[in-house]
């Protein structure tokens, strides 16, 4: 598929994120700028809760069952703020423009993702994108979009099938809507969580809370586009797709908090049906992925523990009756039991398997220079504007929230990067599987706004020199066409100039060119060659349905479920406990007609085999757990259907009958 031929897949991909959810918000009676703002964490929370309701119930997943429960949600609003007078603003284009610097972040990230990812069908070839193009299939293929089963595709049960699905579910949609195949759909999703939802959120939270200036929102959409942490990071790294999808909503959902607690400006309607928002909010990211829960109450801290002490000056001692203080103590041990509760339980086993990777001054560093991860190139253009905006925080005392809250993620990424492993680590970083990348993703939460304060204190004391005055004179009086617009000219010319320095000679050039051999695709390919590829095209012409195919899901045979929708015995690289499928994965190749072997294929249906050979994903010991799969060659006992190459064959299994 061609980038043209991908654009009405991407048209769609918008349309799903981001109508249903502002239709919820209209219905809370917000403004335009709040119900765009909010309408990609509303539609999520409507993707996972229609996803859940229709797997407990048994009906399947699809537009309908989605546009159902966003209708619902819809009409709960209504009800919720009958009593509020419907926004007076009329719609109008003209009303929209406040919106278009989103189009600068737009383009720079549009550009970069093609750059990245190289063609729309391109699959990212590392290790957790295994479990999402399948986990995508089983959402097509069992209809049950569910959060509480959907790691049952490998192989567990109870709590630990537990996974997040409102990505999966929404990339789910696009193939059903549109028929491309699932890296298609996954690379179109992705787009849009990149290149539309992140920097609109960024811009929604600097118009809430820092400014609605036309040059603070230039300056958001240009910072937000030019930082590798996110959302470039994110779609590499792991890669965690679900995750991008939270954090990228992230800065929405800080508004919304803010508004709640009466820390900015509200979005219209009352203060129930902010708390609605904010409740839907919370879904959204939950069924996103769960660790924003954690990473939202870390974020939002500073700002609880402001409105706390705010209210307990009010109830001095002399003010109010004793029996407000003590509810308010019941209520402050309360939250604080739950937010508790929240940090210690939503989190993964302890996983120890990252460790620090820097000292804790240069990890300050990495923050300060934008460039995290030991990356080669700071980003300095968005470093001198953030920390411009951390001299203007302490100097001024504005937005001190914002700084409080940087911090608090500053703090996270620190002990990630530099604390040693053990307890304390865990109890502080746990959520994020101490994973710094994770951590790293969230720095730009704040740098954003950060910069463009000190964006506009730098841009508000150069428009006030001598030297500007002369510049814009000068100019006026030398070229005709730009007299009487000479401020506009310059303004212009220094907010390309920030653009192509911040976006174009940062580090997202030189990161990019390098993470783009994640999703290459060639026979170097690390998940899926053009060979293996073109096979499974060919899979489903000789496996018919219900019956399964042993795979080393270490060499990507796995994706023949993904591409082209047979079962396969083990779709993801890690799998929960199974006698018959490990007796297969070991003994197959070797004791074909063994009574033991044959009694496990009658038993899981297995009657072939897709060998893709001994290249791997990682060489990691799993990667071995497979001898009696892999490399089957001319092993009595199978028949060879069809191949392409030297090293994909698919086999049938012969041996028992």
């Amino acid at each position: 598929m061609t980038w043209f031929g991908f654009l009405p897949v991407l048209v769609l991909a918008v349309l799903l994120m981001y109508v249903p959810g502002a239709a919820i918000a209209a219905c809370l009676k917000f403004r335009l700028g709040p119900v765009i703002g909010m309408a990609p964490l509303h539609s999520t929370a409507a993707a996972g809760l229609a996803g859940t309701l229709a797997g407990t119930l048994g009906l399947p997943w699809n537009i309908v069952a989605y546009l159902a429960i966003c209708a619902v949600l819809a009409v709960l609003a209504v009800l919720l703020t009958r009593a509020v007078a419907w926004p007076t603003e009329d719609f109008s284009w003209r009303g929209m423009l406040p919106y278009l610097p989103v189009i600068i972040a737009v383009g720079c990230i549009t550009w970069r993702f093609t750059q990245l990812v190289g063609s729309p069908s391109n699959p990212a070839q590392v290790f957790d994108n295994v479990f999402h193009l399948n986990a995508v299939r089983y959402i097509i293929d069992t209809g049950n979009a569910s959060s509480l089963t959907l790691a049952s595709l490998q192989g567990v049960s109870g709590m630990d099938a537990v996974y997040p699905a409102a990505w999966h579910s929404m990339a789910a949609l696009l193939v059903q809507l549109t028929g491309v195949d699932i890296p298609t759909a996954q690379n179109a999703l992705n787009l849009v969580i990149a290149a539309l939802i992140w920097p609109a959120s960024c811009l929604f939270l600097v118009r809430s809370v820092i400014s609605r200036r036309s040059a603070a929102l230039v300056l958001a959409s240009i910072v937000a586009s030019a930082q590798v942490a996110f959302p470039y990071l994110m779609i590499v790294w792991g890669p965690l797709f679900p995750y991008a999808l939270a954090v990228s909503m992230l800065p929405a959902a800080i508004v919304a908090v803010l508004a709640v607690t009466g820390l900015s400006g509200n979005h219209g309607g009352n203060r129930m049906a902010g708390a609605a928002s904010l409740a839907l909010a919370i879904g959204g990211l939950a069924f996103a992925h769960t660790s924003s829960i954690n990473t939202l109450l870390a974020i939002s801290t500073p700002a609880l523990l402001f409105l706390w002490w705010q209210k307990a000056k009010r109830l001095a001692p002399w003010h109010v009756p004793k029996l407000r203080h003590g509810l308010f103590a019941v209520a402050s041990v309360v939250m604080v039991g739950i937010a508790a509760v929240s940090w210690l339980k939503l989190r993964p086993a302890p996983y120890g398997n990252w460790g620090p990777t820097v000292k804790p001054g240069a990890a300050v560093g990495e923050i300060l220079t934008v460039s995290p991860m030991q990356l080669a190139i700071p980003a300095v253009v968005v470093s001198v504007l953030s920390i411009s905006g951390l001299y203007v925080v302490i100097r001024y005392r504005k937005h001190f929230l914002l700084a409080a809250c940087y911090s608090a993620v500053a703090a996270l990424y620190v002990v990630a990067a530099a604390a040693p492993t053990g307890f304390i680590r865990d109890a502080i970083v746990g959520t994020w599987y101490e994973d710094t990348y994770r951590l790293a993703a969230l720095l730009p939460l704040f740098t954003t706004p950060l910069a463009v304060v000190g964006g506009l204190h730098l841009w508000d004391q150069w428009r006030k020199s001598r030297l500007a005055v002369r510049a814009v004179s000068a100019l006026e009086r030398r070229v005709a066409l730009v007299r009487g617009r000479g401020p506009l000219v310059v303004a212009s010319a220094v907010g390309l100039s920030v653009t192509l320095l911040a976006t174009f000679v940062g580090p997202t050039s030189h990161y990019v060119a390098g993470a783009s051999t994640v999703y290459r695709f060639d026979a170097q390919s690390e998940m899926l060659t053009p060979d293996e590829h073109a096979l499974l095209k060919r899979v489903a012409d000789h496996v018919p349905p219900g019956s399964l195919i042993a795979d080393n899901p270490w060499n990507g045979s796995s994706m023949a479920y993904a591409y082209a929708g047979r079962q396969v015995l083990t779709p993801h690289l890690f799998s929960g406990p199974d006698p018959d499928r490990e007796l297969i994965d070991e003994r197959l190749k070797f004791e074909p007609a063994d009574p033991e072997v044959c009694d496990a294929l009658r038993r899981t249906n297995v009657q072939f085999v897709l060998d893709f050979g001994s290249a791997y994903m990682l060489d990691l010991g799993g990667s071995k757990d497979f001898p009696g799969v892999t490399d089957i060659g001319d092993s009595p006992g199978f028949e060879l259907l069809d191949s392409e190459g030297p090293k994909a064959k698919l086999y049938r299994i012969t041996s028992c009958g």
